[in-house]
């Protein structure tokens, strides 16, 4: 089976290295997966090893456009009508000027993946990048079906029309489920399922050793959802109470200035470490090499911003470490009262302060690396996920 892969800028832009793990198994159980980003942001593609064809279209490069044409040119009644519906539908005004910006690229992408006798695409995002998929659908006749993270489902991108159109819409969460389901209207609510994603089992670190300082990290964006400032609350409270731990930070965002500060003022600067950007292969390297203890996540909540379920917890359960994390968005179909990690409430510094403390005992921290682990095998496994994913993309 040949399927074609939407994504957002995947494998051309430092975004969703996520999808690699899942790319990279659906390649192993097909003909041929082609990649298609709806905006490459680099030239560079970031995972030359990735067994899978890159197609790189910008939305305005000479070769988009003469797709473009040629794909009008062949169905232009078609193409012209679907042009009318984007325009006509009542949604987001936001959603449908991004929309109408690809369009050209909709139908360039329709063009390639009828040359490559693709027969199923498969968007990653209920925006942009599943406009393209859902547009080259309906121009080729090829079926097609996306997956619907977090964000993306409030955009209210045309949401009734793709869950109608689709063959499925995976849900990467049941609440996530619940949201899609709400917002579109009643249409076809069958068609939604809820299939999270998966990561790879590669390794798992060595045994804790007995040693003085507790090693934490927090891989995460830099933005107010993952709720640094009251990881660096707790962490205030537990240097005081003569804990010896230390902290790397991973991520880069808008709140980097922000967090620096707040390390400052705490004279936390000995025991936080703010290391940027980390490409993903180093930063599994180091989890699966045992270069950490425990994993953290202070995530909030507010309104529509909330979590999913964080790859960054998935990827360190399967290494063996355990992790506490707040009970926000989806965080609890994932840590459950039988994985070994702890929930605590968010925005409480007090009780994160208590659960990190809690895992100084290194017979408890291998106790809850391997139920960890084992909660990732059970049910995140990134290949059994794919195989599931590629029986309902194969289902007639």
């Amino acid at each position: 089976m040949r399927i074609a892969y939407v994504t957002s800028q995947f494998p051309f832009g430092p975004g969703e290295a996520f999808l690699e793990a899942e790319a990279a198994a659906l390649a192993e159980l097909c003909e041929e997966v082609l990649v298609v980003p709806a905006r490459p942001k680099s030239v560079e593609n970031r995972y030359p090893g990735l067994r899978a064809r890159s197609i790189r279209l910008p939305p305005y490069a000479p070769r988009t456009l003469v797709l473009a044409a040629g794909e009008a040119l062949r169905s232009p009644v078609r193409a012209m009508s679907l042009l009318v519906r984007l325009i006509g539908l009542r949604y987001r005004l936001a959603a449908k000027l991004k929309n109408l910006v690809l369009y050209p690229k909709a139908l360039a992408v329709a063009s390639v993946l009828r040359s490559e006798r693709v027969e199923h695409i498969h968007a990653h995002w209920l925006s942009t990048p599943s406009t393209i998929a859902y547009l080259a659908s309906e121009l080729t006749g090829i079926p097609w079906s996306c997956t619907a993270h977090r964000f993306d489902i409030f955009e209210e991108n045309l949401l009734p029309a793709k869950l109608a159109s689709a063959r499925f819409v995976r849900a990467i969460s049941a609440r996530n489920r619940a949201l899609v389901v709400a917002r579109g209207n009643g249409s076809s609510p069958e068609r939604c399922t809820v299939l999270h994603m998966g990561v790879s089992l590669r390794g798992v670190s060595p045994e804790p050793r007995e040693q003085t300082c507790l090693r934490l990290v927090c891989a995460a964006s830099l933005v107010p959802v993952k709720g640094h400032r009251y990881l660096i609350e707790a962490l205030a409270r537990l240097r005081d109470r003569g804990l010896s731990f230390h902290c790397d930070v991973i991520g880069d965002g808008p709140l980097h200035g922000a967090i620096a500060r707040q390390i400052t003022e705490t004279r936390l600067g000995p025991f936080v470490r703010l290391r940027g950007s980390v490409p993903h292969e180093s930063l599994l390297a180091e989890l699966m090499a045992g270069v950490y203890d425990v994993a953290v996540l202070a995530s909030t909540e507010s309104g529509m911003d909330f979590e999913g379920i964080p790859v960054a917890l998935m990827e360190a359960m399967a290494a063996g470490l355990p992790c506490v994390a707040t009970c926000t968005g989806s965080i609890p179909e994932l840590i459950d009262e039988d994985c070994g990690s702890l929930l605590v409430p968010q925005r409480d510094a007090l009780a994160l302060a208590a659960a990190i403390n809690a895992f100084a005992d290194p017979a408890r921290r291998s106790a809850a690396g391997h139920l960890a682990r084992r909660r990732i095998a059970h049910a995140f496994d990134v290949r059994e996920i794919t195989e599931r994913l590629y029986r309902m993309m194969s289902a007639v």
